[in-house]
């Protein structure tokens, strides 16, 4: 028996992936003014909405409120909702984490605490925060062996994953160092790892929010780079009293 033919108003088109937004509001209100001018039809997080900045309850609310989020967890994610000793991160990321763990609600927490570790996202892509061969060990994928191993175990054909805050995109049938890219073309008969960058800590040296867009009809990811008002964030980090460090890197986006 045939399934119910979607109504227009049920057929994603074009999807807005969110990388590492690291509770910085004002870099993610400026990206949801972007998307919304883009005309997207669907929101995807890749995780990390918590973490480093001043504004984590703020993040997590925004989120929310978008209808049809397609949202995974990321390692701060997973360390806000918890309690274990964080003895294994810098000590910046510590302090920023422990004043976190601090602001959020057992709401929020919770929340954050349920997300699932991958999802799909249409018909021919997946999301990940860290890499789709091991979700829930946090691992940087780096180097040729890193993209091989998530490539043996890919059975979409696109995955879009965060965590190292650099927007590259990797093609099986490609150069196995991966590229930065503006707008990627994607072949029926390829398979691409695609990293997409970071709404609120870039480290690529823009300090730029990264947008991506991935038109599911045309077959085209695209990096949006949206201004946004860095003073401001650098202001609420300060304020907070968390380490100067993480207001200097912003403007810095590394």
């Amino acid at each position: 028996m045939l399934g119910a033919v979607p109504s227009p108003e049920e057929i994603v088109l074009k999807y807005a992936v969110l990388g590492d937004i690291h509770a910085n509001r004002p870099a993610l209100a400026a990206v949801l003014e972007e998307a919304a001018r883009l005309r997207v039809d669907a929101f995807v997080s890749v995780g990390d909405i918590v973490g480093y900045g001043a504004e984590p309850s703020a993040c997590v609310a925004m989120l929310r409120e978008l209808d049809g989020l397609i949202v995974v967890q990321g390692n701060h994610d997973e360390m806000a909702a918890g309690d274990r000793i964080l003895d294994d991160i810098n000590p910046n990321a510590a302090a920023a984490m422990k004043w976190t763990r601090e602001q959020l609600s057992a709401d929020e927490r919770e929340w954050l605490r349920s997300l699932p570790l991958t999802l799909p996202v249409g018909a021919d892509a997946i999301v990940v925060h860290a890499s789709p061969d091991d979700p829930a060990g946090w691992h940087y994928v780096l180097n040729e062996r890193d993209v091989q191993d998530c490539f043996d175990v890919l059975e979409s054909r696109i995955c879009f994953y965060g965590h190292v805050h650099i927007p590259f995109c990797f093609r099986e049938a490609g150069s196995p160092a991966g590229a930065t890219y503006a707008e990627v073309g994607l072949d029926a008969d390829d398979r691409y790892l695609i990293n997409v960058g970071s709404v609120g800590q870039p480290r690529d040296e823009d300090p730029r929010a990264a947008l991506v867009v991935y038109d599911d009809l045309l077959d085209i990811v695209t990096m949006h780079r949206v201004e946004y008002d860095i003073a401001e964030a650098q202001l609420r980090i300060l304020d907070a009293g968390l380490p100067s460090a993480l207001a200097e890197r912003l403007i810095l986006g590394r």
